[in-house]
Formats: structure tokens, C-alpha cells, sequence
């Protein structure tokens, strides 16, 4: 009890409850029933604006088809089946994805759901449908087809939660996996040259114009990260996924990681004039040549990541081949589907994905031809 006593003497009882209600309301959710058709149907990644959508911070399908069939086998004979869990997607969070669920946990269910249904999966190591090993959906009676096509799964749907709120939900269920690097503490906290820098840069005023974003984001110093994010993207894209360890990672929190501590080194004050002169000449490029800027429209109340990087670097290194550039229609930046398809908030973080939002943006304003191919990384 003496123990206790001293603990609690030593927390402000008031400032505890506060913190610990602010972060509830960060998770208020609705209990969502669908039938597995559906849930297949929202899900369908040939849709260039799918409604059930897996980000690019999830790791890859690593199911085996084993486990796949096995999932399968469950929902055939009815065993109880863990909630998926997504969240709703606000248009201040991005705005292209507006309305559509992201999916937190249940990712691989989801893509052996959508693959079963489709013929994709050849049932194996069946355990108690023997009868089915080696099957497919469609080798299923039409009114089995059916009453599966009906079978439900439950949904918790998150509300009003942010990028970072979602990422901790996705940690916390997948305890096991590689905790990511907590980029908000290393720009905070990080007593460096260049975190100075960067962090100052973020205040400009007409940064601060051109990349609204709501109070909460702004008090988590998401405008320190997009600065950071523009001068780690301009400087290596063509490198992401090679980590300083030797390492493969398609992580962005260690890439960024990587190119802080690099930066940290080798930081003097003619690198510092140097990045503040490129980032300021990109900033007045952008507001002087592209309508909406940064944003969607012109009344979008945010910048989303992707967006940001893409027309901000494409834009840098434009400017560095050909400072004289003046295009004259820049309305692609806003519709164009292609370059649309390539910003959304799944658009994959691999270094190929990335090289080619970028350099489309690039090549558009040099008028030089624009890939739309995907390369093999």
C-alpha cells in the first residue's frame, strides 16, 4: 500500500482522467454485419476506386494456401470467425478515399474471401471437408454458392480516426510483428541541426497556406513531417526499401529514419541554405503554377501525404532541370485518373510505385513523356 500511496501522490488525478478520455474518443466505432458477397464486392481490387481498401503500411499476403483453405473450410462449416476491423476514411484525412474503409485487421481474410469467390484458390489440407480438396468456389452445388455468398462476418468500423490512431490499432492487434519507429517522438523530442531546421521550415507562412490540415494533426507536427518527408524523397526515392543496414524495408517511419540520422552527420549550414532556397522555390513554383496548390480543390480543408510528396518533389526536380519552366495547364494534377489512381491513400510505398508519382509529376512539367507502365522492383 506504501507503494501505491507514493504512485498516486505522484499523479495529477485531474490531467490523468483528461488524457485518458481525450484518448477514447479517439475510438468510437459502429458493429458492421455483411454478407461475405458483399464484403467480396466492396473489397474487389480491380476497381480503380474499391470500397474496402488495405493500406500500404499492412504487410503483404503471407497466408500460405493451406491457411487460406483451412479459413475457407470455417466459414463453410460455420465456426466462429474473429471481427475484421476497418476504419471510415473522413475527406479532412484524405480526400480521394472519402466514404470508402480502410482495413486495420482482417486483411488476409478479406483477400482469400475475394480470391475463394473468384475461382483464385484451390482448396487444400482440408481437415474436415475432405470432399473438397482441391476444389474450387464455382465446383460448389449452385445453393451451397448461395447460402456461402450469404454467410456474414461482423465489422467493428472505426470513426474520426487518424492515420496514427489506425497504425496503433494495426500494432496492437498484430503485437508480433516489428513495431514501427514513432515518428512524432524523434521529430519532438530529437535534439539535432537538422530537426531544428526542418521544424522551423514548417512554420513558413506560406507552407503553413498551402497545407491545411486539422488542429489535431497540426499538434501531432504533421507539417514537420511532410518537410522532412519532401527532402528525404527528393534526395534518395530511387533508394526507398534499402535500409543503411543492408536491409530490405518498405517502411516509410525507416526510411525516414535512415535519412534523419544520415542528415544529422553530415548537416552544415551550406546544406542548410541550400535545402531551405530548393524547398522555398518549390513552394512559390507550385502556388504560382497550380491552381489548388497542394489540395484537392480548391475548397479540400487537407493535403494528403501522398499527394504532397508527389507534386512537391516531381516539382523540385523539375525546377532543378529546367528553372525557367512555365506550363500553362496544370489541371491534370486534379484530374487526371491516371495520376489520381496513383496518389490514393493504398497507393503501395514501394520504391517503383513511388519513382512513378513522381516522376510523372516531373515529366508533366518538363513536357517530356510520361510512363504509365509498372516496373518490376
Amino acid at each position: 500500500m506504501g507503494y501505491q500511496n507514493q504512485l498516486f501522490s505522484r499523479l495529477d488525478f485531474a490531467e490523468t482522467e483528461r488524457e485518458i478520455r481525450d484518448n477514447q474518443k479517439q475510438f468510437d466505432f459502429d458493429i458492421r454485419e455483411y454478407p461475405i458477397e458483399v464484403i467480396a464486392m466492396k473489397f474487389n481490387p480491380s476497381q480503380k476506386d474499391p470500397e474496402i481498401f488495405i493500406p500500404d503500411y499492412q504487410r503483404e499476403f503471407v497466408w500460405s494456401d493451406k491457411q487460406k483453405s483451412l479459413f475457407i473450410e470455417s466459414l463453410l462449416i460455420g465456426l466462429p470467425i474473429p471481427y475484421l476491423f476497418v476504419a471510415d476514411i473522413d475527406e479532412d484525412e484524405d480526400p480521394y478515399t472519402e466514404g470508402n474503409v480502410e482495413v486495420i485487421d482482417g486483411a488476409q481474410r478479406i483477400q482469400t474471401i475475394y480470391a475463394y469467390l473468384n475461382d483464385h484458390l484451390s482448396l487444400t489440407g482440408m481437415e474436415r471437408l475432405k470432399i473438397l480438396e482441391g476444389s474450387l468456389f464455382s465446383d460448389l452445388p449452385p445453393v451451397r454458392q448461395r447460402r456461402f455468398n450469404r454467410s456474414t462476418i461482423r465489422m467493428i468500423e472505426l470513426k474520426d480516426v487518424d492515420e496514427d490512431a489506425r497504425r496503433l490499432m494495426f500494432d496492437r492487434l498484430n503485437s508480433g510483428g516489428t513495431k514501427l519507429t514513432d515518428m512524432e517522438k524523434w521529430i519532438g523530442t530529437k535534439n539535432s541541426r537538422f530537426i531544428d531546421f526542418i521544424r522551423r521550415l514548417a512554420s513558413d507562412d506560406l507552407f503553413m497556406t498551402m497545407t491545411p490540415m486539422p488542429a489535431s494533426k497540426e499538434k501531432r507536427r504533421e507539417r514537420t513531417e511532410y518537410v522532412l518527408r519532401f527532402f528525404a524523397y527528393r534526395d534518395r526515392y530511387l533508394e526507398f526499401g534499402r535500409r543503411n543496414d543492408g536491409t530490405t524495408d518498405n517502411s516509410v517511419l525507416g526510411f525516414l529514419d535512415d535519412y534523419i540520422n544520415d542528415m544529422d552527420e553530415s548537416f552544415t549550414e551550406a546544406t542548410e541554405n541550400s535545402l531551405e532556397t530548393q524547398f522555398i522555390e518549390m513552394l512559390h513554383f507550385v502556388r504560382d503554377y497550380f491552381p489548388n496548390g497542394f489540395r484537392k480543390s480548391a475548397t479540400s480543408k487537407a493535403v494528403s501525404r501522398i499527394r504532397f510528396e508527389a507534386m512537391s518533389v516531381g516539382a523540385s526536380l523539375a525546377l532543378s532541370e529546367d528553372s525557367s519552366i512555365s506550363p500553362t495547364d496544370n489541371y491534370w494534377a486534379y484530374e487526371d485518373p491516371d495520376f489520381l489512381a496513383m496518389i490514393r491513400s493504398d497507393a503501395s510505398n514501394s520504391r517503383p510505385k513511388i519513382k512513378k508519382r513522381i516522376e510523372f509529376v516531373k515529366n508533366k512539367l518538363l513536357g517530356d513523356e510520361v510512363n504509365l507502365e509498372d516496373e518490376v522492383e
